[in-house]
This record gives structure tokens, C-alpha cells and sequence, in this order.
């Protein structure tokens, strides 16, 4: 995973706090799907879902795919 990706979405949990949680779900699926086409034909849109668990954010991402796209070799 990009290293921006991961910085933006900290970016958007911490910053963005006077949000609602559905708002930065939002944001995390525009954020996402774009890579995520790069691998995979989407079925469906990707769900990205919030819940607040022992003062922890825990989000789930949930995607539907026709077919993982063909690439290279992928080193272990």
C-alpha cells in the first residue's frame, strides 16, 4: 500500500474530526477505489463501513469483484 494513501487516510481521521464517521467513509471509498481498479474489475462500489469499539475507530472495507486483473510476477 501506497504510503500516501496511509498518510492521507491518518490525515482524514485525525484532522477531520468535526465530521460524521459516515462523511470520512465516504471520503476513504473516493480515496481507495482508484487503486483498487488498478488490481481488480469492480462488481460493485466498494462499502467502507465505521464502527467505535473501546475508543478505537475500527473501519471495514468491503469489495465485490468480477475478476482480479492480470499482472506480473509478485515476489514473496
Amino acid at each position: 500500500m501506497d504510503y500516501r494513501i496511509a498518510n492521507r487516510i491518518n490525515y482524514i481521521l485525525d484532522k477531520d474530526k468535526m465530521s460524521s464517521p459516515q462523511e470520512v467513509c465516504k471520503v476513504i471509498q473516493d480515496e481507495i477505489k482508484p487503486i483498487i481498479e488498478n488490481y481488480i474489475s469492480l462488481q460493485n462500489d466498494i462499502k467502507v463501513r465505521f464502527k467505535k469499539e473501546n475508543n478505537k475507530n475500527i473501519f471495514f472495507v468491503e469489495i465485490e469483484a468480477e475478476r482480479i486483473k492480470p499482472f506480473g510476477y509478485i515476489p514473496y
